[in-house]
């Protein structure tokens, strides 16, 4: 059941982390390339992220449960590695905070900017891609932490 878990854990964390960075540092710079405007790079970015939003939330779900079920079979924690659980699952609550504010607000500013409104809110968007990816780097760390301090 461990190794289940953990595997859930990694892989859908994994997978997030992964989307994210090849959204901010390659799809969306490169794809910049390739259209005239600023509008049809836009349409170009909501075709490529329709649906997404569910798709990561339930990833989201899959992390948190995953974790929570890691933590109740795991081996008692020391003083340290609760310390460790508990900032990774701040972290973790703050990374969702962070993509639900990016899903429901900035998003549908995004997708109704025109013109001189479009390029502030890329950088907005960019701004908050990196935070979450640096989010989940330190959540990774604290896991990993965690990890080794119950050993």
């Amino acid at each position: 059941m461990r190794l289940i878990l953990l595997a859930l854990h990694l892989l859908c964390a994994g997978g997030w982390f992964g989307a994210m960075c090849y959204s901010l540092f390659f799809l969306q710079p490169r794809a910049s390339r390739y259209f005239k405007t600023p509008e049809e790079l836009e349409e170009f970015s909501a075709t490529v992220s329709r649906g997404a939003r569910w798709k990561v939330l339930a990833a989201l779900a899959v992390i948190a449960v995953s974790g929570a079920g890691l933590v109740l079979i795991s081996a008692p924690l020391s003083k340290a590695g609760w310390s460790l659980i508990c900032a990774k699952s701040a972290l973790f609550l703050l990374a969702v905070g962070v993509f639900c504010y990016a899903s429901w607000r900035l998003w549908p500013r995004r997708i109704f900017a025109i013109g001189q409104e479009i390029p502030p809110i890329r950088r907005q968007f960019w701004f908050v891609g990196a935070s979450l990816i640096t989010i989940a780097a330190a959540s990774f760390i604290l896991g990993a932490a965690a990890h080794l301090v119950t050993r």
